[in-house]
């Protein structure tokens, strides 16, 4: 019998988090901007979100060979990264094309268990169904943040935001080849975060001279890009530490750049 294991059960949880945001949305609300992207509107974040879980379902199903050629069979995308065979749609239909998705994809998921693998990225092994619950947690959780500062409302944060703070703590070799730097993992680092529940989330060692420390809210709002590490009460000390906040970033692709700090410190 299939099983929810973790941390699908995080992921099955924000879904529901996220929809409970939305699913009052009047068109005019889905017409909304979003804070990050700049062209999107609220209704292209889930619909963002929508499409690529119906790539993952499609491939933890066996139909493809990638992530982008399924992207490509399903939907053209513009420079914006505008789905635009849904664009046109309303809010309540892609809202409605996302639960749809999302279930057969969290179904996918509980069929292969933790240890399957799926492809994903062209030319790289493929990945563990555990590994891509944890990359789509933190995408669905980084996108709702773009709805929520947009409201003007604080993101909900609850201690399955490990899924991120796994990520730009493992991703720090990619993170810093699209930076153009080298990463080098003899240099001693340490990161000591505190969770919602007061639990201690670490990594490194933390006699190293070169740390960062404070809540897992500010590193994961920092650590998707849509904070600048200095506008945050992180404790970050030494030069490699500040390098590192300054360039985290837990999705693929290129760089992107950190929001203008309002403050120098």
């Amino acid at each position: 019998m299939a099983k929810i294991f973790d941390p699908l059960g995080d992921l099955i949880a924000e879904q529901a988090t996220v929809d409970e945001l939305v699913q009052d949305f009047t068109e005019d609300d889905w017409n909304r901007m979003a804070s990050y992207c700049t062209t999107w509107k609220f209704k292209d974040v889930i619909c963002h979100i929508a499409f690529f879980d119906n790539c993952a379902a499609e491939l933890l199903n066996g139909h493809g060979e990638s992530v982008n050629a399924v992207a490509d069979s399903l939907s053209e995308q513009d420079k914006d990264n505008h789905v635009l065979a849904f664009r046109n749609q309303p809010g309540t239909d892609i809202l409605t094309w996302w639960r749809e998705q999302r279930t057969i994809m969290d179904e996918a998921f509980m069929e292969g268990g933790p240890k399957s693998r799926v492809p994903w990225a062209a030319g790289i092994p493929p990945m563990s169904n555990r590994s891509l619950v944890s990359a789509r947690l933190m995408e669905l959780w980084a996108h709702s943040v773009d709805i929520y500062d947009a409201l003007g409302i604080e993101p909900v944060v609850k201690d399955r935001i490990t899924s991120t703070l796994f990520l730009s703590w493992q991703g720090r070799p990619n993170m810093y080849n699209v930076n153009g730097k080298k990463f080098d993992p003899q240099v001693p680092m340490y990161l000591e975060l505190v969770l919602p529940s007061g639990a201690l989330w670490t990594r490194g060692d933390p006699s190293s001279p070169n740390y960062i420390k404070g809540t897992a809210k500010d590193w994961a709002l920092v650590s998707i890009r849509r904070r600048n590490w200095m506008d945050t009460d992180l404790e970050v000390v030494g030069n490699p530490a500040r390098e590192y906040a300054s360039i985290v970033q837990t999705y693929a692709g290129p760089a992107s750049p950190a929001p203008a700090p309002h403050r120098q410190r």
